[in-house]
């Protein structure tokens, strides 16, 4: 197995230079036309109202014909929602009052259909809820319209929590709550990733059943977890035994811990953090190798392949937030070596055979991006952080653009395209990669809060820090007596003692 870090390491990037000699204005501008393209000329040109937009073929994806992947559709602008605080960010002010017009005027859920009770939660319960946020701070006119339509939609997805443990179905009809026959087992990236949004829901709302019902679904898995303190993929809400018993920091189980951390930033809930803290070190101790973090067994902690999914590094993410920034640089750089194989992560990577493996896709993800963006702001001014963050905004543009927006790749290895853009390219993808290069005196314009005083969702939504939300009162576990980690500080700060590029991997 090669040592992925030691690609990246040109002598050029050998540390921080003043923005001006880095390019950083024509890198934002870049970025800029880029969301332009995507959001103005394309979505809203080809396939605004419908949920999503079909690039290759310049229209909307108006029905349900790719199973699981269309499971969040609705009918109900889908991307418009996700993409309100982009459009904040990129200083599409008339477009976000109009589009939170449109929102409050036309969208509605009391629809008969099936959706993915974890997706819709992320993508549109979160995007209403930061929409609600930056509405209240630069719509003089606004009446909380947004936070009218959330509450409507969390009472619908709280249905789901309906079950014997108190974990939610992957699945509920809008309408009438959890299907007849439908499937009991959900992922625990599915069971544990409600904080934030149930969290802020309760907060705003004042109603304590949604992070109450959030919490109580972690708790519950968690309560699960064996002496190793590993919990599996998958879990049955009914009988609450492991179906999967592989633990993974990628698909499956990605957002789980990364709500344990954020939700603790955000909420202060220092059961979170307990929680995180035993996690983060059981994987520390168990899947890590090298840079990456693999799949393991979770009843021997041993390796069971040497398969990749991006979707894992949001472990480099939580490794910068937790104040771990020389471990998050050096899993960066794992990561982006691996990206600059093929100008692209592939959906599954096999470190061993050093190509893809299973799943050749690469639907433009957001998490190593996001990681990057977490290193801006440990290492402001870094060479380095700011060519990784421009050499992956050049590759997408120079490969996925198309004449009505951005399509995901169908195969890193021809480079032949998909008809997809998923709306997270919009809320994340893009959004991180204008963050990293822009300079703070930006993002202070633009957001109605410092950003300092902000968390991002795992779809890129943008909450303020709050204090303990209604419905934190669950004791969970005992709380450590000793914390083997640094409490972990936001915006993260690099200390110099941590901070030295690991040459030596």
């Amino acid at each position: 197995m090669r040592l992925w870090a030691l690609a990246p390491l040109l002598p050029a990037w050998a540390g921080p230079v003043p923005r001006h000699e880095r390019n950083s204005a024509v890198q934002k501008a870049t970025v800029q036309e880029m969301y332009k393209h995507a959001f103005e000329d394309s979505y809203m040109t080809h396939a605004f109202p419908a949920d999503e937009l079909r690039p290759l073929t310049c229209d909307g994806r108006l029905k349900r014909e790719r199973g699981d992947l269309d499971a969040m559709l609705g009918n109900y602008s889908m991307t418009l929602i996700d993409a309100l605080d982009s459009l904040v960010i990129f200083k599409r002010k008339t477009a976000f009052k109009v589009a939170v017009s449109y929102i409050g005027d036309n969208v509605h859920f009391n629809k008969d259909i099936e959706v993915s009770t974890f997706e819709v939660n992320i993508r549109i319960l979160g995007g209403l809820l930061s929409g609600h946020q930056h509405a209240v701070k630069l719509l003089p006119r606004y009446k909380g319209g947004l936070l009218d339509k959330a509450l409507d939609l969390g009472d619908r997805l709280l249905r789901a929590f309906d079950t014997p443990t108190g974990m939610p179905r992957s699945r509920v009809n809008l309408q009438s709550g959890i299907p007849k026959g439908s499937s009991s087992t959900v992922t625990i990236a599915e069971a544990g990733s409600f904080l934030l949004e149930f969290g802020m829901l309760s907060v705003l709302s004042g109603q304590s059943r949604f992070y109450h019902s959030a919490k109580r679904s972690l708790v519950s898995f968690w309560g699960r977890r064996n002496v190793l303190d590993l919990v599996g993929t998958s879990i049955d809400v009914n009988t609450g035994n492991f179906v999967d018993q592989k633990s993974t920091t990628g698909p499956g189980q990605d957002s789980f811990f990364e709500y344990l951390l954020k939700g603790y930033i955000l909420f202060q809930d220092l059961e979170l953090l307990d929680i995180f803290l035993s996690a983060y070190a059981a994987v520390e101790q168990h899947h890590t190798f090298e840079g990456f973090t693999y799949t393991v067994d979770m009843n021997k902690g041993l390796m069971v392949n040497t398969h990749l999914s991006p979707l894992a590094c949001v472990w480099a993410s939580l490794q910068v937030l937790i104040g771990d920034v020389a471990s998050g640089l050096r899993s960066v750089l794992y990561w982006y070596s691996l990206w600059k194989k093929h100008d692209a992560l592939p959906e599954v990577f096999d470190t061993r055979a050093e190509s893809p493996t299973q799943a050749r896709d690469s639907p433009l993800r957001p998490e190593l991006i996001e990681a990057i963006f977490y290193l801006s702001l440990a290492l402001p001014g870094d060479a380095m952080v700011f060519e990784m963050s421009k050499s992956i905004a050049t590759a997408i543009d120079e490969q996925s653009r198309v004449a009505c927006g951005f399509a995901s790749v169908a195969d890193v290895t021809t480079k032949r395209l998909d008809n997809r853009m998923d709306s997270f390219f919009l809320s994340e993808t893009l959004v991180y990669l204008y963050l990293a290069v822009a300079p703070p005196e930006d993002l202070a314009a633009a957001l109605p809060w410092p950003i300092g005083a902000s968390i991002f969702t795992t779809e890129g939504h943008i909450f303020p820090l709050q204090g303990l939300p209604p419905g934190a009162d669950i004791q969970t576990v005992q709380r450590s007596q000793e914390i083997f980690f640094p409490r972990p500080r936001w915006p993260p700060r690099c200390q110099p003692a941590r901070c030295s590029r690991p040459l030596s991997v």
